[in-house]
């Protein structure tokens, strides 16, 4: 009784770890994730960032920007509003989207974006090789004592 009892569970055991599996020669050979090619952490910012370069590509590609921004402190009585922009040379020629994320001086919290709605977006593009990945922070009225942080992180994707 216990030996029958113990092949059965036996197969059981061997059918649960090989149904659904796939063999090793049936895997793609090269797989890979996406690699991390620049990443920028700016905190207590005050000021508008002119426009900085996140990466030169070498060769053509696909790229992802991951970006979020925030204001972690506002001032109530503020009439500016903070854009974040990137920018980039694909098959068309120079991409800017000047509403991918914004922020209003007076309001705490998360800047708002046109792709995600809150938070923060990610752009999937093309890039040309020796063209420049870059973006900018603007602000559109006086300077009004708002401080942001800047997030992102650009991957090439192939």
């Amino acid at each position: 009784m216990y030996k029958a009892l113990s092949v059965a569970v036996l197969l059981l055991v061997v059918f649960a770890f090989t149904s659904g599996s796939t063999s090793l020669g049936a895997l793609p050979i090269n797989q890979t994730s996406p690699v991390i090619v620049a990443r920028g952490a700016l905190r207590n910012q005050t000021a508008p960032i002119p426009t900085t370069t996140m990466f030169s590509p070498k060769a053509d590609g696909l790229y992802q920007l991951t970006v979020y921004a925030i204001i972690t402190q506002s001032n109530p009585t503020s009439q500016s509003t903070w854009y974040f922009t990137p920018a980039w040379v694909d098959d068309s020629g120079t991409q800017t989207d000047n509403e991918v994320l914004w922020g209003s001086g007076a309001n705490y919290g998360p800047f708002y974006s046109s792709i995600t709605y809150l938070g923060g977006a990610m752009i999937p593009f093309e890039a040309k090789a020796g063209m420049p990945i870059t973006y900018t922070v603007a602000q559109t009225g006086p300077p009004d004592g708002s401080v942001y942080a800047l997030y992102y992180t650009l991957e090439r994707l192939e």
